[in-house]
Protein backbone atom coordinates (compact mmCIF):
# COMPACT_ATOMS: atom_id res chain seq x y z
CA UNK A 1 0.00 0.00 0.00
CA UNK A 2 1.26 3.47 -0.91
CA UNK A 3 1.95 6.07 1.74
CA UNK A 4 -0.18 8.55 -0.17
CA UNK A 5 -3.23 7.75 -2.29
CA UNK A 6 -2.45 10.40 -4.93
CA UNK A 7 0.43 11.70 -7.02
CA UNK A 8 0.83 14.80 -9.20
CA UNK A 9 0.79 14.75 -12.98
CA UNK A 10 1.06 17.67 -15.42
CA UNK A 11 -1.99 17.75 -17.67
CA UNK A 12 -3.67 20.42 -19.76
CA UNK A 13 -1.55 23.33 -18.45
CA UNK A 14 -1.73 22.49 -14.73
CA UNK A 15 -0.43 19.91 -12.26
CA UNK A 16 -3.30 17.64 -11.22
CA UNK A 17 -3.62 14.95 -8.55
CA UNK A 18 -4.32 11.43 -9.85
CA UNK A 19 -4.60 8.09 -8.03
CA UNK A 20 -1.14 6.87 -7.03
CA UNK A 21 -1.48 3.47 -8.68
CA UNK A 22 -2.17 4.60 -12.27
CA UNK A 23 0.48 3.83 -14.90
CA UNK A 24 1.08 4.67 -18.57
CA UNK A 25 -1.97 4.10 -20.80
CA UNK A 26 -4.38 3.97 -17.81
CA UNK A 27 -7.49 6.11 -17.93
CA UNK A 28 -7.76 8.19 -14.78
CA UNK A 29 -9.83 10.95 -13.26
CA UNK A 30 -8.09 13.81 -11.48
CA UNK A 31 -9.33 14.99 -8.09
CA UNK A 32 -10.96 17.94 -9.86
CA UNK A 33 -12.85 15.60 -12.20
CA UNK A 34 -10.82 15.86 -15.42
CA UNK A 35 -10.47 12.63 -17.34
CA UNK A 36 -7.09 11.78 -18.86
CA UNK A 37 -4.94 8.95 -20.14
CA UNK A 38 -1.64 8.66 -18.28
CA UNK A 39 1.13 9.40 -20.79
CA UNK A 40 3.94 6.98 -21.56
CA UNK A 41 6.67 9.62 -21.36
CA UNK A 42 7.52 11.65 -18.30
CA UNK A 43 6.40 15.27 -18.58
CA UNK A 44 9.00 17.91 -19.47
CA UNK A 45 10.75 19.87 -16.74
CA UNK A 46 8.75 22.91 -17.84
CA UNK A 47 5.44 21.06 -17.39
CA UNK A 48 6.38 20.30 -13.78
CA UNK A 49 6.53 24.08 -13.26
CA UNK A 50 2.91 24.59 -14.37
CA UNK A 51 0.61 25.93 -11.65
CA UNK A 52 -1.11 23.44 -9.37
CA UNK A 53 -4.81 22.92 -10.05
CA UNK A 54 -6.55 24.70 -7.17
CA UNK A 55 -9.41 22.16 -7.08
CA UNK A 56 -7.02 19.18 -6.96
CA UNK A 57 -4.95 20.92 -4.30
CA UNK A 58 -8.00 21.60 -2.11
CA UNK A 59 -9.28 18.02 -2.46
CA UNK A 60 -5.81 16.57 -1.79
CA UNK A 61 -5.38 18.72 1.32
CA UNK A 62 -8.78 17.61 2.61
CA UNK A 63 -7.88 13.91 2.20
CA UNK A 64 -4.45 14.42 3.78
CA UNK A 65 -5.89 16.64 6.54
CA UNK A 66 -3.54 19.47 5.61
CA UNK A 67 -4.71 23.07 6.22
CA UNK A 68 -5.95 25.00 3.20
CA UNK A 69 -3.49 27.20 1.31
CA UNK A 70 -2.99 30.06 1.59
CA UNK A 71 -3.46 29.84 5.31
CA UNK A 72 -5.74 32.38 6.89
CA UNK A 73 -3.92 34.96 8.99
CA UNK A 74 -5.16 35.97 12.40
CA UNK A 75 -5.64 39.64 13.21
CA UNK A 76 -2.30 41.41 13.58
CA UNK A 77 -0.22 38.41 12.50
CA UNK A 78 2.72 38.77 10.13
CA UNK A 79 5.41 36.43 8.92
CA UNK A 80 7.76 37.71 11.63
CA UNK A 81 5.11 38.42 14.25
CA UNK A 82 3.11 41.54 15.03
CA UNK A 83 2.47 44.45 12.74
CA UNK A 84 4.91 47.15 11.72
CA UNK A 85 2.87 49.64 13.72
CA UNK A 86 3.88 47.75 16.89
CA UNK A 87 7.50 48.84 16.45
CA UNK A 88 8.59 52.50 16.74
CA UNK A 89 10.31 54.03 13.71
CA UNK A 90 13.87 55.08 14.52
Amino acid sequence: MALRPFRWLPHNGKRHAVPEHVVAHDEATTLCGEELVVPVRRASNLAWCWPTCAECDAAWRQVERIPAFPRQRTAGSRAHGGSRRDHPVR
